[in-house]
């Protein structure tokens, strides 16, 4: 089986991990990757980037190097119930 991406990568911005999204790119080109899905934490996970970060990945290129750039999220579950952090980042976001 060849894989073809990386559908969860981090970068600096979320604090534990250690390359920023040009540095995944040259890896993921190294590897032979076609696409890496860059899925940093929401602002409520502790070292999370705030909106900026999510914001100013619209400046981001869809492709970078012949690497496919897919822009999300990983967001997390909260409890029981299985609810989901985004509604309540969102909402703290557009009240900046």
């Amino acid at each position: 089986m060849k894989l073809i991406a990386d559908t969860h990568c981090h970068t600096v911005a979320s604090t534990h991990a250690y390359s920023t999204i040009l540095e995944n790119v040259a890896a993921a080109k190294k590897k032979g990757l076609k696409y890496i899905a860059v899925t940093d934490h929401t602002g409520v996970m502790p070292g999370a980037p705030g909106c900026w970060y999510f914001q100013n990945l619209s400046v981001v290129p869809r492709e970078i190097d012949g690497v496919k750039i897919l822009k999300g999220i990983e967001s997390n579950v909260l409890g029981p119930s299985g609810r989901i952090d985004i509604p309540e980042f969102k909402e703290s976001c557009s009240s900046r």
